[in-house]
């Protein structure tokens, strides 16, 4: 009779200062972390680990699509990617926020998250503990949402680690969060804005932000 193989469980800790940095810790190790954002709950590992995030493609059994990456600051985004122009202008304008800005990278991302046009979406949340595991992870960290690819965003911790029981490390429970609509996405490139999904901010008041600064 083969031995029997251990299952790796998956571990729920309330967010706070001691379970952040074991979250950060888990991040630097190549694990999965599923952590409350401002919208939805997230699914991250360190951006640049290529690993990690096939990791993540796996376990939400998405074939398709790139991951947007979550920031702590707009000097961060800027590092990462092509942050001017409209792009600046929308995110000091909405960051911290529900706005997702897909732009050109200026970083050697997996293809998970850059895909084949070499674009990355990234975006300030608003909840400080969020900002916190970000910081204590460099800066970045991936931030899809924490659901299997086509079924509903998650806003509670149980229904993520019902989900992900034994695929992820971690879950840091931050309570129910309150149902709202996920971020919106825009893409910029050079002058033209497209907005691929109106979430959270509305088209109008993309179309207001961007008026106020031509007619500044």
């Amino acid at each position: 009779m083969p031995p029997m193989i251990a299952k790796t469980l998956t571990r729920l800790l309330r967010i706070g200062s001691e379970s952040i940095r074991e979250a950060a810790a888990t991040i630097f190790k190549g694990g999965l972390v599923v952590y409350p954002t401002d919208t939805v709950y997230g699914l991250g590992c360190h951006p640049f680990d290529k690993e990690a995030v096939n990791k993540v493609s796996d376990v939400k059994r998405r074939s398709k699509g790139n991951f947007p990456v979550l920031v702590g600051s707009i000097e961060k985004a800027k590092e990462l990617g092509e942050v001017d122009g409209n792009a600046e202008t929308l995110a000091l304008r909405f960051w911290p926020g529900p706005l997702t800005i897909v732009v050109s990278s200026r970083a050697e991302f997996p293809p998970a998250i850059v895909g084949t046009d070499r674009m990355v979406g990234l975006r300030i949340p608003g909840r400080k503990d969020t900002l916190d595991l970000i910081s204590m992870c460099g800066g970045s960290l991936v931030g899809t949402s924490a659901n299997i690819s086509g079924a509903p965003s998650t806003t509670r911790p149980e229904e993520a680690l019902k989900t992900f029981e034994g695929k992820v490390d971690l879950v840091l429970d931050g309570g129910s969060l309150s149902k709202s609509p996920e971020s919106t996405v825009v893409r910029v490139t050079g002058n033209h804005v497209d907005i691929l999904r109106e979430g959270a901010i509305s088209r109008q008041e993309i179309v207001m932000a961007l008026k106020a600064k031509v007619e500044h």
